[in-house]
């Protein structure tokens, strides 16, 4: 962390993260409440156990999904896409879990925790630029996959 901030923002960084018992610390006991979904009935952001290349996975409802997104239509930062929609209610096989990627908004590599491929789910375009052949794979949350 020293070495992404200078020295003065590290020290006020470091004083902040002292000064908020728990939240960066697996020592403290911090422990988050999860939450049922009304609608669903449905435990939200349960932690179980991580899905690997070749599980089937039924991909939930598109109401379903929805209840997990916040009010920018993200789950913990990752977008469901209108393309995604089509692919709601399907059966599909995990082609593998993802632990980084290349963003090509800033071309930077990013990890990330909990995304999966699946097998021949690929974007066709949107609906701003139209039919697209590059085929890029959708990022798929695991929260929006039911293992079967």
């Amino acid at each position: 962390m020293k070495r992404h901030f200078g020295k003065r923002l590290y020290t006020a960084a470091k004083k902040f993260y002292l000064f908020v018992p728990g939240v960066f610390s697996k020592k403290s006991g911090f422990s988050f409440k999860l939450k049922k979904n009304a609608t669903t009935n449905r435990t939200v952001n349960a932690i179980k156990e991580p899905l690997q290349a070749g599980d089937k996975v039924r991909v939930l409802s598109l109401d379903e999904i929805e209840a997990t997104l916040d009010e920018d239509g993200k789950t913990k930062g990752c977008v469901f896409m209108k393309a995604q929609e089509k692919y709601c209610g399907s059966v599909q096989r995990v082609f593998k879990s993802m632990e980084r990627f290349v963003d090509e908004r800033d071309f930077n590599v990013k990890k990330c925790k909990g995304m999966v491929l699946l097998e021949g789910v690929m974007c066709d375009g949107t609906e701003v630029f139209g039919r697209c052949d590059r085929s890029c794979l959708l990022f798929w949350r695991e929260e929006w996959l039911e293992k079967l």
